[in-house]
């Protein structure tokens, strides 16, 4: 038989920060892949963003140990934030296709083979997801179960198969990008919101940023649950405190990135973004959020106690709510600037 053809191939590419203690697991799991050679290559890039423990290192022992099957490099960005690590692997990438995997996700054995067989059948596809499994390192808290998809742990929509229309997004982790679709947008000046988690800071949001800029630019967002990992959850984020963190991260990231979903829903139905106080028409809804929310808090009388959903979620809107009025006072730009990359995006049609 002949040999796979070296430009066809998948290339996993693993942001990590400080994993020296979990990394081993992540690259077992790799190890296990199976794939067939003659289909497709595999190539793994590491990119350790700004460790301060021997992440690297640990790698490159790993590496060595485990006679990795596949061809694989150790790379360093000294700048924080999983967007810098991603336009690092992604520069450095050989293949057409790019894993995304974080630093404690497992992938089952058939993973990156199913991958395959999902983007080659629809080349429109510019990112797909597939669902997170939780591998917690202690009994999970009893209020677990209902927060398990901010762990990206559960499922990641209502139905499988092409969700373009909404939500719009898969989460980063398992995440397959085409690199086609990721060259786009850079082509047409994309430029992230957002940095990603950073350090112990739980901002995020990149992942979704990154799949709304595909579909602006024509792509569309598939999600299959045959696509399975496990994901490891330390203890120390298994508490209420971690959860409050990640709500608050994500209150920020969802403000920041509401142009986008507008100019997606303008895709869609007669909407148009770039209406005057455009922030407030946002910040409106996420003030109704909050009342509504609170109105279950207070009935319940649960009182913003550890594992109420409706209190987290009343303070979730709130912060959201603060920080779209603080765009719109502040006269943030971000509208203007989805839609001149927008524009640059048509050019690129044309």
């Amino acid at each position: 038989m002949n040999p796979v053809r070296p430009e066809r191939g998948i290339t996993v590419l693993i942001c990590t920060y400080n994993s020296a203690t979990r990394i081993t697991e992540t690259l077992q799991a790799l190890a296990r892949q199976q794939v067939n050679a003659t289909e497709f290559a595999v190539e793994v890039l590491l990119v350790d963003n700004a460790s301060t423990d021997a992440t690297s290192q640990v790698a490159a022992a790993t590496f060595e140990q485990l006679d990795f099957p596949f061809p694989y490099q150790v790379l360093y960005e000294g700048k924080s934030g999983k967007s810098n690590a991603l336009e690092l692997g992604f520069a450095t990438a050989r293949y057409e296709y790019v894993c995304i995997v974080d630093d404690d996700n497992w992938l089952q054995p058939d993973y990156l083979a199913l991958a395959w067989e999902v983007m080659e059948k629809d080349p429109k596809i510019g990112a797909l997801g597939g669902i997170g499994r939780p591998q917690c390192e202690i009994t999970p808290p009893f209020w677990f179960k209902d927060f398990a998809a901010i762990y990206a742990a559960d499922t990641q929509a209502p139905h499988q198969g092409d969700i373009t229309a909404g939500p719009s997004y898969v989460y980063g982790a398992g995440c397959v990008v085409r690199k086609a679709a990721w060259e786009k947008i850079y082509r047409a000046g994309f430029k992230s919101m957002l940095t990603g988690r950073h350090g112990d800071k739980l901002t995020s949001g990149e992942d979704n940023e990154m799949c709304y800029a595909f579909v602006l630019a024509g792509y569309k967002i598939w999600y299959d649950e045959r696509l399975r990992f496990q994901h490891f959850i330390p203890a120390k984020r298994l508490t209420w405190n971690y959860v409050e963190r990640i709500f608050e991260g994500n209150a920020e990231s969802e403000a920041a990135l509401r142009p986008y979903v507008d100019y997606i829903a303008a895709l869609h139905r007669p909407t148009v973004a770039n209406k005057p106080l455009v922030w407030l028409r946002n910040a409106k809804y996420s003030l109704q959020y909050t009342v509504s929310f609170l109105g279950k808090t207070l009935k319940t009388g649960e009182r913003f106690r550890e594992g109420d959903t409706s209190s987290i979620r009343a303070r979730y809107y709130w912060q959201q709510f603060k920080a779209l009025v603080k765009k719109e006072l502040s006269q943030d730009k971000s509208y203007a600037e989805v839609q001149a990359f927008i524009g640059r995006l048509q050019a690129l049609n044309n």
